[in-house]
């Protein structure tokens, strides 16, 4: 009998000495968490799609996770709640969707630890499909108090903890992954060519065949292209459906003229229609010259920004910016929600993005133990929150640059994270203020 308690005495000191070691290195900068991209929300009918565009509300397809429970403990501040997986979800993808969160988390269903993430101010995604059970199922999100993340986070300063939107969405195990365009205007200046992509993803572990339709509508209604491509997609596989269409150069968005089109797209698999989407985009080009000055579809503008908490921002806000002859608005440091970079589209408002990382605590020291900007050891966790904050907005049209850091010194991190962004983005410009004249900035 003392045998027995002795091996389970050693277990449990064996696993918490392990989840300490995880969570002691910067290199441990998440689990079960899906590649990011932009927001996605699958609907049943494609009436619904185009009515809520990535509104979340409940649906045939949405569960809406709200009336969380808090609760404290040694390490963790914890968010308990409940959603409900319906029968005809079962041979469908489970996916968990959270908005941002208030630092470094870890995710629970029904007990089961199924994702972690060290960047809490981006969404991040989880397939819980394995994790979930029909009907009822409890979910907590424990918003970790002390983490090494904060080393890289000196713009935190959130005395209060919180969980931002959250929601569970089913997706079909062969499903539009996620929507890219770009732009280019034509020589002219009459036309801009669009091209856009549709990528289409699958989970299963044999090839699948699906029917993707597409349909982009130019605001007055009219529709522009529409068509439908049929995809086989291997083992777990990724591929991306591309397509073309002209719109007329006055219909390229720019902050005085915020025009959107709709791009509505469907799935058919084995002849059934599984998943509809709509979005709303803006075509626009960005470029800048040697001064630094942008250029919107070719066109100089000066820009004359407006400070907002992008925690607390309401359309009025952006509204009245405008009146005040502001064209942007510059966030604070941290999670931008991502409704708000939709708002921002929808009005007409231009935004620089910010990669989340301010190290002005460690000073400027590039030496061992000095600032974590010039330390390999940080690498992952600077190129993942880099590639987060392109991925999760380089749709949006109001988005004309990206910030790479804030008061973190320089060092290889950075000059990694500008050469990723760089390899990503091939106009918008990439800046740092701190950079003290090195090449990584633009």
């Amino acid at each position: 009998m003392k045998r027995l308690l002795f091996i389970i005495t050693f277990l449990v000191l064996a696993i918490c000495s392990l989840h300490a070691q995880e969570y002691s290195s910067p290199e441990y900068i998440s689990m079960g968490r899906e590649q990011s991209r932009s927001k996605v929300v699958s609907y049943p009918t494609a009436e619904q799609a185009q009515a809520l565009s990535a509104g979340v509300v409940e649906s045939k397809y949405v569960r809406p996770v709200t009336e969380w429970i808090r609760t404290e403990e040694d390490d963790a501040f914890v968010f308990t709640s409940k959603y409900v997986i319906p029968f005809m979800w079962l041979s469908r993808m489970a996916i968990l969707y959270v908005d941002e969160a208030s630092g470094a988390y870890e995710v629970f269903v029904n007990g089961k630890k199924v994702g972690y993430t060290a960047n809490a101010f981006a969404p991040a995604e989880f397939n819980i499909t394995k994790s979930s059970k029909e009907d009822v199922n409890t979910i907590s999100i424990r918003v970790l108090k002390e983490h090494l993340s904060r080393k890289i986070e000196c713009f935190n300063d959130t005395t209060e903890a919180r969980v931002g939107e959250v929601y569970v969405m089913s997706q079909p195990v062969i499903r539009v992954r996620d929507i890219v365009h770009k732009t280019n205007i034509d020589v002219k200046g009459e036309f801009a060519n669009v091209e856009l992509g549709v990528i289409v993803k699958t989970e299963t572990l044999n090839p699948k065949r699906a029917r993707i339709h597409y349909e982009l509508v130019a605001p007055d209604t009219t529709v522009v292209t529409y068509g439908h491509r049929d995809i086989t997609i291997g083992m777990r596989g990724e591929d991306t459906i591309k397509f073309l269409a002209k719109i007329p150069y006055s219909h390229t968005w720019s902050a005085d003229n915020p025009v959107r089109y709709r791009l509505n797209v469907n799935t058919q698999v084995e002849g059934r229609y599984v998943e509809y989407q709509s979005h709303m985009v803006g075509f626009r080009t960005v470029e800048t010259d040697a001064e630094g000055k942008f250029y919107i579809n070719g066109i100089k503008q000066e820009l004359s920004f407006q400070d907002i908490n992008p925690m607390t921002v309401t359309s009025e806000d952006i509204e009245q910016a405008r009146k005040l002859k502001c064209n942007a608005v510059r966030f604070k440091m941290g999670a931008v929600p991502q409704n708000v970079y939709r708002m921002c589209d929808s009005l007409g408002m231009y935004v620089i993005a910010q990669v989340p990382i301010n190290t002005k605590e460690s000073g400027l020291s590039r030496r061992k133990d000095g600032n974590p900007s010039n330390d390999p050891q940080w690498k992952s966790a600077y190129l993942d929150r880099a590639e987060t904050a392109y991925r999760t907005t380089s749709g949006q049209a109001c988005v004309i640059g990206y910030i790479l850091a804030e008061e973190s010194a320089n060092g290889i991190n950075l000059y990694e994270s500008y050469l990723r962004l760089k390899e990503m983005e091939k106009s918008r410009p990439v800046i740092y203020k701190s950079a003290a004249n090195e090449w990584n900035s633009d």
